[in-house]
């Protein structure tokens, strides 16, 4: 890994790799890995000063939801001592080591201002100079781009206490004696209510519809080891089959009792939370549910639709991420308004055209095509996330987009070669 230099002169010139990638966190360094096996002059960059930016700063209880039999890096096991859901620095830490082993032509500090068509080449616009280049990947993923709906913001616009998303908590230390309302129920939602309780006054989190709280480890082993037996063994229908039978059947009787019900029937839509964490807190009386909307605030007062009302210092919004790569792409992205087909827990290939702001993608000669629709050169790597898990899926991705960039690149060697080099 290297900082980037200025380069000079003012017009374009053709960079002297095939392929830029755009982010160095898990996507990006797959993808890496991915081109360097293939053989495949390619160059990497990141706006942030680390590798990994989004992984070095998360609040501390936070562990991946996903086994370590599937979100490792190509062919580098996570230690065992990592145990079966690795923690955010754990992660972190594995993921510097396993760029610094292969010594990925990486280079750092550099902001990507723009992406557009220069012919038959795509123009990069940076702090550090303007190249060409025949391929570029977009692998920004989400974590950079956190989303407020628009309406929730409305209905926060009387408040006078501390408001901000997810990706902005750290630490307990933020809420210390203090009343907090942690708005959303997915992962993030649920370990900030649960971390946050630690040091807060009282802790509340705000559901619309309900939760889903499942097992992490149903019939005594995991989600994720019934999936490697399962992945080796049965045909793929199988497999699902059991997988959802695992996630659908094993919950907790008593978590209606304690305020944590599953949403009305109809009213899906919810990702299934699995772990005790959650639970455990609202019996003992750390982290109050409360299911409703917000209708509007005066000062730190919180109105609801149900008519109660709730006092509050701090409004933690978990409401979720989109995509980075409008910031830069700069070219008119072809989204879809097909919903993304479903796939079981067995399954990776059917990722999303569209859904969560992500643009259509070709897939025309590969299920899980990385190609946008319409711009060729124009790659995507890390869009992905369930299945069997996003790190599973980046690696997965990464080796697809690979396959067919080294296609489009020999199809393509003579009019690529054309433009000039610059060293």
């Amino acid at each position: 890994m290297t900082d980037s230099t200025h380069l000079q002169g003012s017009h374009p010139q053709r960079a002297a790799e095939d392929v830029l990638v755009i982010g160095a966190g898990p996507a990006g360094i797959a993808t890496a890995y991915a081109l360097e096996q293939a053989h495949i002059r390619y160059k990497v960059v990141d706006k942030a000063t680390m590798i990994g930016s989004t992984w070095c700063s998360l609040y501390p209880s936070l562990s991946l939801n996903t086994s370590r039999y599937y979100s490792h890096m190509p062919n580098v096991p996570f230690p065992r001592e990592y145990g079966m859901f690795p923690t955010g620095s754990q992660y972190y830490d594995y993921l510097l080591k396993f760029a610094q082993s292969h010594d990925f032509n990486i280079h750092l500090g550099v902001a990507v201002h723009s992406v557009t068509q220069a012919g038959d080449m795509w123009q990069v616009e940076t702090d550090q100079g303007t190249w060409l280049y025949p391929v570029v990947i977009s692998a920004t993923g989400i974590f950079g781009h956190p989303v407020i709906p628009e309406d929730l913001q409305e209905k926060l616009s009387g408040f006078t206490g501390e408001a901000y998303h997810a990706h902005d908590y750290k630490t307990p230390e933020q809420v210390r004696g203090k009343r907090v309302i942690v708005i959303g129920n997915g992962p993030s939602g649920v370990d900030i209510s649960v971390e946050a309780s630690s040091a807060a006054r009282e802790t509340t989190i705000l559901m619309r519809n309900g939760i889903i709280l499942r097992r992490r480890y149903p019939l005594g082993i995991s989600r994720y080891t019934w999936l490697l037996i399962a992945d080796a063994i049965l045909p793929r229908g199988w497999c699902n089959k059991l997988l959802n039978f695992l996630v659908n059947h094993f919950g907790y009787s008593d978590a209606e009792k304690y305020g944590l019900i599953p949403p009305p029937p109809g009213e899906g839509g919810l990702t299934p939370y699995a772990g005790p964490e959650l639970l455990n807190a609202v019996k003992a009386g750390q982290v109050q549910p409360k299911i409703g909307e917000i209708s509007h605030c005066e000062g730190q007062t919180l109105y609801f639709k149900d008519g109660t009302t709730q006092e509050a210092e701090v409004v933690i919004m978990a409401t979720g991420y989109y995509p980075v790569l409008h910031e830069y792409l700069k070219v008119d992205l072809p989204m879809t308004e097909t919903p993304a087909e479903k796939a079981g827990s067995c399954e990776w290939e059917l990722g999303p055209n569209g859904e969560r702001g992500w643009p259509a993608r070709d897939t025309s000669t590969h299920p899980n095509g990385r190609q946008i629709v319409g711009y060729p050169g124009l790659y995507l790597v890390g869009t992905y996330y369930k299945g069997k898990g996003a790190m599973y899926n980046f690696n997965v991705e990464a080796a697809v987009a690979t396959e067919q960039i080294k296609a489009y690149l020999r199809e393509n060697a003579s009019q690529f070669e054309q433009q000039p080099v610059i060293s």
